[in-house]
């Protein structure tokens, strides 16, 4: 199957979990089933391109490290690893949290290569489902690669073909057996930064229309002071470049104090709006690698409330 953009990047952001688990000696998140979703040459394709990377983002660096290793490992450290695993980690124990106040649905929006289907634990309860929802194509690519590498679909995973041009996230839910009157706990994880405002605050009115009070939606996000050059930080101004550059620029940022002002037509309160400091203090605090929270990014906690 030929890969479209959206797989692309979702094997990317998989091989780079996979690399955390496999690497780091007190992993953030340990997801320990992301390298068996790749196959040899897809390693061996992103480590080369993320190593060769290092000269875009640190050409000092790219003379000082002399080692492949030293060279994806430093990109690796500072330019990707993370924000992908602390904002999976923070998502998962928010879900744990919330399974134990009665959430029996999770919806895993723009699911890509997530693997929390295959890691779940064995006491959770009998009637919780996993809804992943992704871009049919993209899909059908993770579905056919669990089958490939011999892994099972888990009985309680409902995949959800949507294509957000020509289909209607409600209907493909329903479609599926997804229970309106059931608290559930939704993900968007990576794509908000890519969405116009209009797109995302549309999304959570759909969400909130779908769901019950009490249910939840996280996501993470990019603070306005990401778009000035003057108040960006060197690392966030080359993401920007090179998301521009692939043809899906980060185009939406958020004022972190007034982001419930924002979101208040869309039937939503906001529960949690952790800041770089915070997320610092929470994963990256007394470590051996040197690992950072990145500067502008946040996550939050939204809540249904009608």
């Amino acid at each position: 199957m030929e890969k479209n953009k959206e797989s692309l990047t979702a094997l990317v952001s998989c091989y780079a979990r996979g690399y955390h688990a496999l690497q780091s000696n007190q992993p953030i998140f340990n997801d320990f089933v992301a390298s068996t979703l790749l196959k040899e040459e897809e390693k061996q394709l992103i480590s080369t391109n993320w190593a060769n990377a290092i000269a875009f983002f640190a050409p000092e660096k790219s003379e000082t490290l002399k080692t492949f290793e030293e060279k994806l490992q430093w990109v690796m450290n500072n330019q990707t690893v993370p924000q992908l695993v602390s904002r999976a980690r923070y998502a998962e124990d928010g879900l744990l949290s919330a399974i134990e106040r009665g959430v029996r649905q999770y919806v895993i929006l723009g699911a890509g290569f997530d693997t929390f289907a295959l890691r779940q634990q064995e006491n959770l309860p009998d009637d919780f489902i996993i809804y992943e929802v992704d871009h049919p194509a993209t899909q059908a690519f993770k579905i056919n690669r669990i089958q490939e590498m011999g892994l099972d679909i888990p009985k309680n995973l409902k995949f959800v073909p949507v294509d957000f041009k020509e289909n209607s996230l409600r209907d493909e839910l329903m479609k599926v057996g997804y229970n309106k009157q059931t608290l559930t706990y939704f993900s968007l994880l990576g794509v908000v930064m890519y969405l116009a405002k209009q797109d995302f605050y549309q999304l959570l009115s759909t969400v909130s229309d779908l769901s019950v009070n009490g249910s939840s939606f996280i996501f993470d996000y990019l603070d306005d002071t990401a778009f000035n050059d003057e108040l960006a930080s060197k690392k966030l101004i080359q993401m920007r470049q090179i998301t521009a550059h692939t043809g899906e620029p980060m185009v939406t940022g958020f004022d972190p104090l007034t982001l419930d002002l924002e979101l208040q037509d869309c039937n939503m309160l906001v529960y949690e709006n952790l800041s770089p400091a915070n997320i610092q203090e929470w994963y990256f605090t007394d470590r051996e690698d040197n690992l950072h929270a990145f500067d502008h990014f946040h996550f939050a906690h939204l809540v249904v409330q009608k």
